[in-house]
């Protein structure tokens, strides 16, 4: 083989190399784009080194042979070794225009990146900021509750002892007109035996009526101060003071009542919270349970006796349920956009009810429950045996109920103690909302024992418990002491509430 030929063969094979060379380029990234580049260099002047050394060794053996066709031949070989050269050159110049290109690209994603980790830093900078701050409010926050709390407790602190020095000064003050009386009484006995021995004398008619004068001015300021310093100790809520029972009207309502009263109303007090529901001492006795209705399961009526029991004067409110919930850590019921404060709790659940009168009786050390239907129908009753507390007869405003002319009728709850209280001072046993109780539901009074003040249920799991009472959404046919209706006891709504029993 010439050395032409091997020339040209090595030629066709740099071309080959450079032509799969481009073609990788093109597909491959930065790097290696940039590697495959300089290697296709390098075949550029490979191939022109072999075209030039193939042009020359042409050259010689045209001149061996025939001179007169050397010139021509040369000007053919070097036309198309500059076609050739050219057609490498453009295929550099696209090389390299790609690699521009993808070192173009390869500089723009750089930014990006190093523009990302900086939004990055800056946004973890940020966050660390909030989260010291939030810290910094959340101390504070804490620490001006701490002053708060402190500043309460010293106000407490300074009215408890301010009601000690008014409570020693009234002991004091009671002993002062007790010497005040028996001095008087004392005095005004002795004039008297004056007065019987020495009739005629006109000193003794004058020393009389001065000790009278002296008596008369000791028992005024004695009676004076005693009204100063007779108030009971657990003052009732204002509500109560402008509801007072009228005795004279329920005398003309109401046809057959027992001489039934009520025995003290009191506070406990709690550990967490200055004092529990008011309650109302209520005496034991007999009383007729159930009715002679056509309501099935209010019948048989039958004689029960109970033992003493204290009952919550008014249904237990938000108030007082929420600082229940806020020191247990349970959700607070929904109030219906009504308003807290007074108003009963509603939306709880018989289990909610048990869960405060727990709470309660670990607090103040007493049995606190749910008052069985046997115990809310005597409290609500107060002694009567009408439809209603107060007679037969469906008197306005007297209750919050669908059809009882109050303001909220239909609507919404009444804060507590809006209407009269029946004869044990109980309020809202009509009405308002209805309340849960202790008890299983039973479809009747059959076999119902004479005594004790909880029917016990022996018949396995309760499904039902008794809600007693009305509510604001209740009807005439609903409204009497004796209604009895069944709930599941993980029932809430915004009809019934509850009131407590505290075991005396």
């Amino acid at each position: 083989m010439s050395s032409i030929t091997q020339a040209k063969a090595e030629a066709q094979k740099l071309i080959k190399r450079y032509n799969q060379l481009q073609a990788e380029a093109k597909n491959a990234n930065a790097i290696e784009a940039r590697h495959k580049a300089a290697e296709a260099d390098k075949l550029v002047s490979q191939i022109s080194a072999l075209q030039l050394a193939i042009t020359k060794l042409q050259a010689k053996d045209r001149e061996k042979k025939t001179p007169a066709k050397k010139v021509t031949t040369s000007e053919k070989t070097g036309q198309r070794v500059n076609q050739e050269k050219s057609q490498v050159i453009d295929r550099i110049h696209h090389l390299e225009e790609a690699q521009n290109k993808t070192q173009a690209q390869i500089e723009q994603l750089t930014r990006a990146r190093t523009e990302l980790n900086r939004l990055k830093q800056q946004a973890n900078k940020h966050a660390a900021t909030i989260v010291k701050e939030r810290r910094a409010n959340d101390e504070k926050l804490q620490q001006e509750l701490a002053k708060l709390i402190k500043k309460k407790e010293e106000e407490q602190s300074t009215l408890k002892q301010e009601l000690i020095k008014v409570k020693q000064q009234a002991q004091k003050d009671a002993e002062l007109l007790k010497i005040q009386r028996d001095a008087a009484r004392a005095m005004m006995e002795r004039q008297k035996n004056l007065e019987q021995n020495q009739s005629s004398s006109y000193s003794s008619k004058k020393l009389l009526i001065v000790a009278s004068v002296v008596a008369i001015s000791a028992l005024a300021l004695g009676i004076i101060i005693a009204s100063m310093f007779s108030k009971p100790s657990v003052p009732p809520p204002s509500l109560e003071s402008n509801n007072q029972y009228d005795k004279s009207i329920d005398n003309k309502k109401t046809n057959e009542k027992q001489n039934i009263k009520a025995m003290e109303t009191y506070r406990d007090k709690l550990k967490e919270i200055p004092i529990g529901p008011l309650m109302i001492k209520l005496p034991g006795g007999v009383f007729k349970m159930g009715s002679k209705s056509p309501y099935s399961d209010e019948r048989p009526q039958h004689k029960v006796k109970l033992k003493g029991f204290s009952i919550s004067k008014y249904e237990v409110t938000f108030e007082e349920y929420d600082w229940f919930a806020g020191a247990t850590g349970k959700q607070l019921p929904y109030d219906n956009d009504w308003g807290r404060g007074k108003r009963p709790v509603v939306n709880v659940s018989w289990y909610d009810a048990v869960s405060y009168t727990e709470w309660l009786s670990d607090q103040t050390g007493y049995n606190y429950r749910l008052p069985s239907e046997r115990e809310w129908e005597y409290a609500a009753a107060a002694g009567s045996e009408t439809t209603y507390w107060w007679g037969y007869k469906l008197e306005k405003n007297y209750a919050n109920c669908a059809i009882c002319g109050s303001e909220w009728d239909g609507r919404k709850t009444a804060p507590v103690g809006s209407f009269q209280a029946n004869r044990f001072g109980l309020y809202d046993v009509i009405g308002n909302v209805m309340e849960w109780t202790f008890s299983c539901f039973r479809p009747n009074y059959q076999n119902a024992p004479e005594t004790g003040n909880i029917w016990e249920w022996k018949r396995g799991k309760c499904l039902k418990r008794v809600v007693r009472s009305s509510s604001y959404k209740s009807y005439e046919r609903e409204l009497r002491t004796t209604k009895r209706n069944k709930f599941n006891p993980n029932e809430v709504n915004s009809e019934i509430g509850f009131r407590v029993v505290r075991e005396n």
